[in-house]
C-alpha cells in the first residue's frame, strides 16, 4: 500500500524522520550541521551520507506535487545559462534547463518558492517551469556550468571592497575635480586595473555587443548588451568611479582632465596570441559623472564572405551589380549591431584587387 503524500507544510526533516528513511540522532546531527553552515537540512543529511539524494527528491516531490529531474541527464545550453545571471543561480539555487517555445524548464531547489519564479519570468522573459532537483547535486551542477566568470567579478568586487575599507562613500564634487595628475595616479591601483581588465574579458567572452558604464547618484552601474538586451552584469563601489572613468579614458586616449564634453576613442586588446578585440569608447557628461559605452568589434568573429549572411540570391545580385559600377552610390542602414560594417567591408573584399584603389573614411575607425 502507497505511503499517502505528505503535507507540503511539513518540514522535510520530520517527513523523512516519519517516513522512517532517517533516524532521531542523524536528524539532530543534521541540523547541528544546518546551525554551523546555514545550508538546508537535506543538504546535509546528503552531505553526511545519512540518505541518498534520490530518495529525498522523490519524498520532495510527493511533498510538492511537482516532476522531480535528474541532473546527470542534463547539459544545459551555454545560452539559457546566459538567461540567468550566475549570482541570480548561486543565491536562490536555480538552474536552466531547456527551452520550449516561450516555457523556460527551470530546476530548483525548492520549487515552491513562487517570488523566486516570478522574478526569473520577469529576469529571463519566458513563462518558467519549475521542476525539483537535490540541492547537493544542484549546487555542483551551478558552479561547473556558470564556472564562474560572474562569480569570479563579484569576488572581485569583494576583493576591492575589502581594500577599500567598509565605509561606505558617494563620492563629492572635490572627488570630482581631482587633478589629472591624482586620477593618473589613482587609476594605477591594482584591483581598478584587474575590474576592468576582468569586465571587459568577461564582456568578450560572453559575446557581448557593448559594455554600459552608468554614473548614477549614489551607485555605479555595469550592463551588458547580449542578443539585444541589456544585462546588469555588477555595481562596483561608487568610491571607485572616478579612478574607473579614468582609466577608460587613458585606455582608449582620452583626455581624462575633460570631463564636460563628449570624447570617442578605441581600446585594442590582446586576448591570448593571436585575438585581437577592438573597443569604440564613447563618453557623455551626465548629472552624476560620465557615462561610457564601449562597442564590443571581435574581429574573430567577422564574416566576410557575403554568401554566408542568408541575404536572397536576387537582392545579392543586384547589391554586387551596385557595388561594381565604377560611379554611384550605395546607402547601408540600420540599428546599432545589424551588421552594417561587416557588410559594408564584405562587399569591399569582392572588389579588393590589386588593380583597384579603395580609400575608406570612417569615425571611428
Amino acid at each position: 500500500m502507497a505511503s499517502p503524500a505528505p503535507s507540503p507544510n511539513e518540514r522535510i526533516g520530520d517527513l523523512l524522520l516519519k517516513e522512517g528513511l532517517i533516524s532521531k540522532e542523524q536528524l539532530d546531527k543534521a541540523l547541528q550541521e544546518q546551525r554551523q553552515n546555514g545550508i538546508r537540512v537535506g543538504y546535509n543529511l546528503i552531505k553526511l551520507g545519512f540518505i541518498q539524494e534520490l530518495e529525498l527528491v522523490r519524498v520532495l516531490a510527493r511533498q510538492s506535487k511537482m516532476q522531480a529531474v535528474d541532473l546527470s541527464k542534463f547539459e544545459p545550453d551555454p545560452k539559457l545559462l546566459k538567461l540567468i545571471p550566475a549570482d541570480i543561480a548561486v543565491k536562490n539555487l536555480v538552474l536552466p534547463l531547456k527551452r520550449d517555445g516561450r516555457v523556460l524548464t527551470v530546476a530548483m531547489a525548492d520549487p515552491t518558492n513562487f517570488a523566486v519564479v516570478e522574478d526569473l519570468k520577469f529576469i529571463t522573459r519566458y513563462d518558467i517551469q519549475a521542476v525539483i532537483a537535490g540541492e547537493f547535486t544542484l549546487r555542483n551542477a551551478i558552479e561547473k556550468h556558470y564556472e564562474s566568470s560572474e562569480l569570479q567579478m563579484s569576488a572581485l568586487l569583494e576583493e576591492i571592497e575589502a581594500d577599500e575599507g567598509d565605509e561606505a562613500e558617494v563620492v563629492d564634487e572635490k572627488d570630482e575635480e581631482m587633478s589629472a595628475a591624482a586620477l593618473a595616479a589613482a587609476v594605477d591601483d591594482a584591483p581598478v586595473v584587474k575590474l576592468i581588465n576582468g569586465i571587459l574579458v568577461d564582456a568578450v567572452k560572453r559575446g557581448a555587443s557593448d559594455i554600459h558604464f552608468e554614473c548614477f547618484e549614489h551607485d555605479v552601474r555595469v550592463r551588458y548588451r547580449i542578443d539585444g538586451e541589456l544585462t546588469e552584469i555588477m555595481k562596483p563601489p561608487k568610491k571607485l568611479q572616478p579612478a574607473l572613468v579614468s582609466h577608460f579614458k587613458i585606455l582608449a586616449s582620452l583626455n581624462i582632465a575633460e570631463r564636460r564634453v563628449p570624447q570617442d576613442g578605441r581600446i585594442k586588446l590582446r586576448m591570448g596570441k593571436k585575438k585581437v578585440v577592438d573597443f569604440r569608447v564613447s563618453t557623455l557628461p551626465t548629472l552624476f559623472g560620465e557615462k561610457i559605452v564601449l562597442r564590443i568589434l571581435d574581429q574573430g568573429n567577422l564574416t566576410l564572405d557575403l554568401e554566408k549572411f542568408g541575404i536572397e540570391p536576387r537582392a545579392e545580385k543586384e547589391l554586387m551589380e551596385a557595388v561594381t559600377n565604377p560611379y554611384g552610390m550605395v546607402l547601408v542602414t540600420g540599428p546599432t549591431g545589424s551588421g552594417k560594417t561587416t557588410t559594408l567591408y564584405s562587399c569591399l573584399s569582392k572588389v579588393n584587387t590589386i588593380d583597384t584603389n579603395i580609400m575608406t573614411a570612417e569615425d571611428p575607425v
